[in-house]
């Protein structure tokens, strides 16, 4: 039987560092601007208290995000939701048919422009904790989650004692023109980027970090998630990722070590553009973007793996 002591200690300590992360009052009025401007949609009632959700907030993600979700369905997760932040592409309509198809996945409306990453994916957690998810995997519309040799819901389901589980991240880029699709080939850096990313044991008073980079829960860390993040994929892309990621940060009102990549490149005309996209595409670094390529650089097709590195193509 656990212990009790340890067990109050525990959520005593949880309850303290939620409070921390939120000791300025600023931190709460962006929480409730993040609260109110989601529309969920209907929820299924808890069946049980162990299932696994995949969380996203996206925007203008139409050329991967049926990839990215469908993909997570394929690695057992129970549900997926996902709530679309004023798309003008047509992300929302890929998402409508997608949750059509397969009713694990639940599409909703982000309606705050404003860049509050960390609270809108802290209560989309919560939310999540109310209906059933013991874990919670919070990720990006171009991310494409693995566990080696089993899916990424059994390796969750199978921690005993860890609460937080570290992604390494892997940043890649398409070597070639065209829409992606499974078959994509792209350039991948066998070494993971910095700071990478976390999924979490679900709690009430769990908070997510900025950018799904860290979680603020007490427990026991685990390894053993990997990542291909198709952070890049085409010029135009590039071009309204970075303007619209250090616009929403600006109006936000965060502080400048908040997106510094973003903020940096978005005053750059589009010729400069066109020159870190052929970088980007050929496997070389733009520090510009905080875009390491630190290498070796492996040729890649993630859309048709169902774990990580089947081939061991990134061994050694």
């Amino acid at each position: 039987m656990p212990d009790v002591k340890s067990r109050i200690r525990s959520e005593i300590g949880q309850l303290s560092w939620a409070l921390r992360e939120y000791r300025r009052p600023q931190r709460w009025v962006e929480q409730w601007r993040s609260n109110r401007g989601i529309t969920l949609p209907d929820l299924p009632e808890p069946s049980q208290r162990d299932e696994v959700w995949g969380i996203a907030m996206v925007r203008d993600e139409a050329d991967i995000i049926g990839l990215t979700v469908q993909h997570l369905l394929d690695q057992g997760l129970d549900h997926v939701l996902v709530v679309d932040n004023r798309s003008r592409d047509a992300t929302p309509r890929i998402l409508a048919e997608l949750s059509a198809r397969d009713p694990r996945l639940h599409v909703g409306r982000d309606d705050e422009p404003r860049y509050y990453q960390a609270e809108k994916m802290s209560y989309l957690a919560h939310i999540a904790r109310q209906r059933g998810a013991r874990w919670v995997v919070p990720f990006d519309a171009d991310e494409f989650w693995f566990a080696k040799d089993e899916l990424l819901a059994d390796l969750l389901r199978r921690q005993d004692t860890a609460t937080v589980v570290h992604a390494a991240w892997h940043s890649m880029v398409p070597s070639g023109d065209g829409p992606i699709d499974v078959e994509t080939e792209y350039v991948l850096d066998a070494t993971p980027t910095f700071p990478g990313k976390v999924a979490a044991r679900t709690h009430p008073w769990l908070v997510l970090g900025v950018g799904n980079h860290s979680a603020a829960r007490v427990g026991a860390h685990a390894h053993g998630i990997h990542i291909a993040h198709a952070v890049y994929r085409s010029q135009s892309q590039v071009a309204r990722k970075v303007r619209q990621g250090a616009a929403a940060a600006v109006a936000a009102g965060k502080s400048g070590n908040i997106a510094p990549h973003w903020r940096r490149a978005s005053g750059l005309d589009d010729d400069a553009i066109a020159d870190i996209w052929s970088d980007l595409r050929t496997g070389r670094p733009v520090p510009l973007l905080d875009h390491q390529a630190a290498g070796p650089m492996v040729s890649v097709r993630p859309g048709v793996w169902s774990t990580w590195d089947p081939a061991d193509l990134l061994a050694g």
